[in-house]
């Protein structure tokens, strides 16, 4: 990496988080200055100190070692799923239009009508789980499907006319169409997934979870364990999502 790659990074890295960081942060203290009240919004600090006394608490971090399992394979079930509905579902227009429905019925039905509903057919702890990969599979399974579609027709025909295979198409033609598309789709779904399997523990209660810590916390009135609890999982969400970006872009670019 030469000097002038470092800087620019050091660049966008400051512009794009440590600034708009540091004017939130003053937003806040002053809002928290104003209002005077822990219980309806506490300082940075205190939400930060909190934090860190929390990350010492062994069993809050097993409740958010388990909320990460189960929203990265929530996450992981819907990637491969989407992958094998969104080519079949270019290739079957049956398929896609038996599908239409059902994603679009998935996509206006409100989340906590589905977490409601998971209570009766599934285990507190797999409710998160179903909920999620439901939620996403949509998102991801249009991304593939649009990838495909949106292949240049040249190179289909390309292909056609030097009698590439099935088996080859796929390897040099669609996949590199698709990944795009796929991991666009991949993040937007990343983000909603955590969101949903938050919301969905929240509800179902499983007690390894940060959504029973967040809702112990909402019943005790302890507003900066809130803040803290929300801030770990957002900062952990973050440090995944770069982390696949990057593999993607050093592997797959």
């Amino acid at each position: 990496m030469t000097p002038d790659t470092k800087k620019t990074k050091l660049l966008i890295f400051f512009q794009s988080f440590l600034i708009p960081f540091s004017v939130l942060m003053l937003f806040w203290t002053i809002a928290a200055r104003c209002l005077d009240s822990s219980l309806i919004l506490p300082y940075p600090h205190q939400v930060f100190q909190r934090l860190f006394e929390l990350s010492g608490n062994k069993a809050f971090l097993v409740q958010i070692g388990f909320t990460t399992l189960r929203t990265l394979s929530a996450f992981f079930i819907s990637f491969f799923l989407s992958i094998v509905l969104g080519f079949s579902t270019a290739c079957i227009p049956l398929l896609d239009r038996l599908l239409s429905l059902p994603f679009t019925l998935v996509r206006t039905t409100p989340v906590v009508s589905f977490i409601l509903l998971a209570l009766f057919w599934f285990s507190s702890s797999a409710v998160p789980v179903f909920v999620s990969v439901l939620m996403t599979l949509p998102v991801m399974t249009s991304a593939v499907y649009s990838g495909i579609r949106n292949t240049d027709p040249k190179l289909t025909e390309m292909c056609s006319i030097f009698g590439f295979s099935r088996k080859q198409k796929i390897r040099w033609l669609y996949l590199p169409s698709v990944s795009q598309n796929l991991f666009s789709g991949a993040l937007s779904a990343f983000g909603q997934s955590w969101k949903v399997t938050v919301a969905a523990e929240v509800i179902s209660l499983p007690k390894k979870s940060a959504g029973f810590a967040l809702y112990t916390a909402k019943t005790h009135l302890e507003t900066t364990d809130v803040f803290a609890i929300t801030f770990c999982i957002i900062l952990i969400c973050f440090i995944l999502e770069s982390l696949f970006r990057t593999i993607y872009e050093r592997f797959c670019i």
